[in-house]
C-alpha cells in the first residue's frame, strides 16, 4: 500500500465521530471550518449544534440580524469570525443562489475565506484536488519529509503547501485531508507523539532519522500588549446602559458597556471619544475594589469596573446626549450576556453581583 492509502483506510478506522463529518454538505463544513479557527474541537462542538439549529441553512443565516448572529456564537470569542460569516453567508446567497461556488478563485473572494478554508470546503464537501495547510497538517508534513526550516518563517508556506500537493491522494482528497489533519490532532502531537499508533511510522523520514524532538521548528514572537482598561456600569433600576460606537478598536458592530483605556496607548486608535472620556470624569462613578485579566488576539487587558446608579432623570439626560454620535440602549441585568454577547460580559457581571 502506498502511504497515502495507509493513511486513508487508519482515518475511515480511526476517525472521530464529528457531526459536521455526517454529510459532505459545504455548508455544515464550512460553518465548522470557521469556528475551529482558534478554537479547539471540545469546546466548538456544543455551539456548532446550536449554531447550525438555528441558521440550518445559507439563506437563514442570510437574513439574520449581526445581533442574533453574534448572541448565537457566544462562548467561541473572535467575533469577527461571526461577522465575516454573515457577510460570507449573504455574498453566496446573492451571488451564487445560496449553492457554495465550486471554484477556488471564486471561494477566495467570499467574504473571510482565506486558502486553508477553502481548499478544506471544497475538498471534504467536492471532493475537489486542493490540499490543506493547516498547523496540525504542517507539523506532519515536516516530520514525514524532514522540512528543518521554521515553520513560521518566510516561505515556508509556500515549501510546504508544495509538500502536501505531492502528497495528497487525488482519488480520495477529502478523505485525505481528514485524515492529515485527524493525525495530527491525535497521533502526531507536537510533544510526545503516538509512533507506535501512527499509519506512517514506516514511511517518516523524521522518526527514521530520530529527529521528532526538533521538528518541526516553530520561533514566533509573541508580543502582546499589555493595557489597563475600565469599564463603566451604568445602572437605572434592574436596566444597564449599552453603547454601539462607531468605529471601535475592539468588539465592532457590538452592543457593549462603555469603557476605555488609560495611560500611554500604542495608537490613537485605542483612544475613546471625548462622550466616553466625559463619562469616565464623572466624579458619581465608585470604582470597585476587584479587577479581572482578559485577552484578545496580541494583547493582555487588566480591567476595572465603575459604577453609577442613576435616577431617571439622570438617566434621560445622559443618553440624549450620547444619542447624537452613538446607539444607547438599556437592557435588562439578567439579559446582558445575550446583549453583550462576550465573555467580557460574564467577568463584569461577576464583580458586579460579588460588589
Amino acid at each position: 500500500m502506498t502511504p497515502q492509502e495507509k493513511l486513508r483506510s487508519w482515518f475511515l478506522l480511526n476517525q472521530r465521530d464529528l457531526p459536521f463529518r455526517k454529510k459532505k454538505q459545504a455548508y455544515s463544513i464550512w460553518v465548522s471550518e470557521v469556528m475551529l479557527q482558534q478554537t479547539r474541537v471540545a469546546a466548538m462542538l456544543p455551539l456548532y449544534e446550536n449554531f447550525m439549529s438555528r441558521f440550518p441553512t445559507v439563506a437563514d443565516l442570510a437574513r439574520s440580524s449581526e445581533e442574533e448572529v453574534l448572541s448565537a456564537w457566544k462562548g467561541l470569542g473572535y467575533y469577527t469570525r461571526a461577522r465575516n460569516l454573515r457577510k460570507a453567508a449573504i455574498y453566496v446567497e446573492q451571488n451564487f443562489n445560496g449553492s457554495f461556488p465550486k471554484d477556488l478563485n471564486e471561494v477566495l473572494k467570499v467574504p473571510g475565506i482565506g486558502p486553508y478554508t477553502a481548499r478544506a470546503i471544497l475538498s471534504i464537501a467536492y471532493d475537489l484536488k486542493h490540499a490543506v495547510l493547516d498547523g496540525n497538517v504542517k507539523r506532519v508534513l515536516a516530520r514525514l519529509f524532514i522540512y528543518e526550516k521554521n515553520i513560521l518563517g518566510a516561505g515556508a508556506d509556500k515549501d510546504l503547501q508544495s509538500l502536501a500537493d505531492n502528497f495528497l491522494y487525488e482519488d480520495f482528497p477529502g478523505d485525505h485531508n481528514q485524515a492529515m489533519m485527524e493525525l495530527g490532532a491525535t497521533i502526531c502531537l507536537p510533544e510526545n507523539p503516538k509512533c507506535l499508533l501512527c499509519p506512517l511510522q514506516s514511511d517518516c523520514k523524521g522518526l527514521s532519522e530520530n529527529l521528532l524532538d526538533r521538528i518541526p521548528l516553530r520561533t514566533k514572537e509573541d508580543k502582546k500588549l499589555s493595557l489597563i482598561g475600565h469599564f463603566i456600569w451604568l445602572e437605572k433600576g434592574e436596566e444597564i446602559l449599552l453603547i454601539k460606537e462607531k468605529k471601535p478598536r475592539f468588539l465592532k458592530g457590538m452592543y457593549v458597556l462603555p469603557y476605555y483605556f488609560e495611560g500611554k496607548l500604542p495608537s490613537e486608535e485605542y483612544r475613546s471619544s471625548e462622550l466616553i472620556q466625559d463619562l469616565a470624569n464623572r466624579k458619581s462613578l465608585i470604582k470597585l475594589p476587584r479587577s479581572f485579566s482578559h485577552t484578545i488576539t496580541h494583547h493582555k487587558f487588566q480591567f476595572w469596573i465603575h459604577k453609577e446608579v442613576l435616577s431617571e432623570k439622570e438617566s434621560d439626560q445622559l443618553v440624549s446626549a450620547m444619542r447624537e454620535e452613538m446607539d444607547c440602549k438599556w437592557v435588562k441585568k439578567e439579559n446582558l450576556e445575550n446583549e453583550f454577547p462576550s465573555s467580557l460580559a460574564s467577568k463584569v457581571k461577576k464583580i458586579i453581583l460579588s460588589d
